[in-house]
């Protein structure tokens, strides 16, 4: 497909240059596409949402505990045209204890937590070790309400931006924030995974929002996490390894339109984004997300943070001969969902992420491996970096998700997705049921699938399959 050119982009932006500029609205949701435009005054946050959604809480105290097992099998895939440099585990039990808690400490000031601690067995771990439990410090932080509509926030905060669900352009603080999850679906990944520390402001009006983060370097940049990721340690140095500036606005310009846009400044470079829904109907939302600015490709980018990292040596040779890959690059979601009469809800999505791999780059990738098995460990370093970036790995892809609650029966919910690589076909896919047995109990059963010959994105990866087995009780 042709590249999104520039001009283009901008002259559909054009109308909008003179709006505020707006924040994050977390966990607002039409047919589960986050809506744009923000709470009324004195509104909560969604219940079960993930913490820092503003107004803040109005109890004295509120939140939710739960413990949870999630039992992983995984089948390994043989053949790989380019070998993994590690062995793949073939099962994992992770035994996590869960919390988000909100607490008003005066008239206008509330603190909110949310942490997990895990518990871990299985193939390839040593008993007992420092890599048998992990305690994850997802969110901490103040919230000031410092007048009507107008908040300050301090501390460790899980910004989300962007309203489609399989990849978010508009997501700046996604990167380096992945945890383990039973789910592979993007649109839970990002309900659950690390904050980042920094100071929030933001003003809320009739029509609209604007708010202010910046998030400040704490410590040097570190390395990918490529094996298991530490005991104890808060891991800041995936969320403040650089100062990171990020202004955000709405104003409902356009009767039925919800429109947002964002300007971020991070490591010396600048992108600006956009989001777009409108319901069409009853049963139908369409939405449009996208962001861009001047960047290297995701092969110059992995390798230069290989380097500075110390992963890989300095003197490393490029195995793919990208060159500098520098330029203005466009990141796009264009999608749609349908609610149906029987509680079903369909999102069909594409996504265009441009620093990403082409049908070549992938052509070059598998024959660099096969002719040189030495490199690798450097070509699936450029894999890691993406994954630990939450970015796509590939240039194009088609996302499509489905949900049905009270599917067949009450209480059941079934969900099931696909991402699909547009150059060579191949697919992750996943199906979850998850059966309520009671307003404490649930349980869950997911399958997974990667699909694809040997030499395409998804059938090269190591673990061909996985089922996961999950039992909640809430507290």
């Amino acid at each position: 497909m042709r590249a999104l050119r520039v001009p283009a982009v901008l002259f559909a932006l054009a109308g909008l240059a003179a709006m505020p500029v707006r924040a994050d609205d977390e966990n607002r949701d039409f047919d589960r596409i986050p809506a744009l435009s923000p709470p009324e005054a004195g509104q909560d946050a969604v219940p079960g949402a993930a913490a820092g959604a503003m107004p803040a809480p109005t109890s004295a105290a509120s939140g939710r505990s739960y413990v949870e097992d999630a039992l992983t099998l995984w089948s390994r895939r043989t053949g790989l045209v380019v070998p993994t440099p590690a062995t793949s585990p073939d099962w994992q039990n992770r035994t996590s204890l869960d919390g988000r808690h909100d607490w008003t400490l005066g008239d206008d000031v509330t603190a909110s937590v949310s942490d997990r601690f895990n518990l871990y067995a299985g193939s390839g771990l040593a008993i007992p070790s420092r890599q048998d439990f992990r305690n994850d410090f997802r969110e901490g932080y103040l919230t000031w309400e410092a007048a009507p509509q107008k908040y300050l926030e301090v501390g460790r905060i899980n910004v989300k931006n962007g309203v489609a669900l399989g990849f978010n352009p508009t997501d700046f603080f996604k990167t380096r924030t992945l945890l383990d999850q039973a789910s592979e679906d993007p649109s839970v990944l990002r309900e659950d995974r690390l904050g980042t520390v920094m100071v929030r402001g933001q003003t809320l009006f009739a029509d609209g929002s604007v708010s202010l983060v910046f998030a400040p370097k704490l410590t040097a940049q570190s390395a990918v996490y490529t094996g298991t990721m530490p005991s104890l340690d808060p891991m800041i140095d995936r969320t403040n390894g650089d100062d990171r500036l990020l202004v955000t606005g709405s104003y409902n310009l356009i009767p039925e339109v919800s429109s947002e846009l964002l300007l971020e400044h991070a490591s010396g470079q600048t992108r600006i984004g956009a989001n777009f829904s409108r319901p069409i109907g009853d049963a139908i939302v369409a939405y449009a997300e996208w962001a861009g600015g001047r960047q290297p490709s995701l092969i110059t980018a992995a390798e230069r943070y290989g380097r500075e990292t110390g992963t890989l040596p300095a003197t490393a040779p490029d195995p793919l001969f990208a060159g500098s890959g520098q330029g203005f690059k466009n990141d796009v979601a264009l999608g749609g969902s349908w609610t149906g009469p029987e509680k079903i809800t369909v999102n069909l999505e594409y996504h265009y992420h441009q620093a990403g791999f082409s049908g070549q780059d992938w052509r070059h990738w598998f024959a660099a491996g096969a002719a040189a098995p030495a490199l690798a460990g450097e070509l699936w370093y450029l894999r890691a970096y993406a994954e630990d970036q939450q970015e796509p790995m590939s240039r194009q892809q088609m996302f499509l998700r489905a949900d049905w609650t009270d599917a067949f029966v009450s209480n059941l919910e079934l969900s099931a997705f696909a991402l699909v690589n547009l150059y060579d076909g191949s697919t992750l896919a996943q199906l979850s049921a998850s059966y309520f047995l009671s307003d404490l109990w649930t349980a869950e059963a997911l399958a997974g699938a990667t699909v694809g010959n040997a030499r395409t994105e998804y059938g090269s990866q190591p673990q061909a399959g996985s089922l996961i087995f999950r039992l909640a009780r809430y507290f």
